[in-house]
């Protein structure tokens, strides 16, 4: 009637299921990889796009500063630069502190504020005001390297590595019997 397999046989079909289940376990990995890679990819262009446009909108913002300080009387403007001095010590101090590095925001915040009353004494030195700016254009790119590297996903495999526990815990219970789980 019906011929029962042989152990040839049997062999053989648990030597295929092997070998596919094996090359399906080595599949998981490299695909896992390559969505990382693609989403790392996809947060990397963006960051790039919003550098671009960010530099672009500081161009745009500079020629505007340069044409209101045109208009403005050079005594009101370095109140204005070392107003500006300060508000900006004061929230780099409280960030700081919020993120558990006070020490280094201190000594930011009193460069800062150092910066600020130089500008404000010798202020008809254009280049002095020109090195402020540049001073808070250099902490606003750093700000903004910070916050896209944080947003970059940096793991590995998690679904590689908990699928070869659970083969690893199912092997075991089968070769070893039930109690070894």
């Amino acid at each position: 009637m019906y011929e029962r397999p042989g152990y040839r046989t049997l062999g053989g079909r648990l030597r295929d299921n092997v070998r596919r289940y094996i090359r399906k376990q080595l599949e998981l990995p490299r695909q896992e990889i390559a969505e990382l890679i693609e989403a790392n990819k996809r947060a990397a262009m963006w960051l790039a796009i919003a550098g671009a446009l960010a530099f672009a909108t500081l161009i745009t913002l500079l020629v505007l500063l340069v044409a209101v300080v045109a208009l403005i009387p050079r005594e009101w403007l370095a109140i204005g630069v070392l107003g500006l001095a300060i508000g900006t010590a004061v929230a780099a101090l409280v960030l700081g502190i919020r993120g558990g590095m006070a020490v280094p925001a201190l000594l930011g915040a009193l460069v800062l504020t150092a910066i600020g009353v130089a500008a404000y004494l010798f202020f008809t030195e254009l280049a002095l005001a020109a090195l402020l700016l540049t001073i808070a254009l250099a902490v606003a790119t750093g700000a903004m390297g910070v916050g896209g590297y944080k947003r970059l996903e940096l793991r590995g495999p998690t679904r590689t590595i908990t699928s070869m526990k659970e083969t690893i815990q199912w092997a075991k219970a089968r070769l070893l019997g039930r109690s070894a789980s």
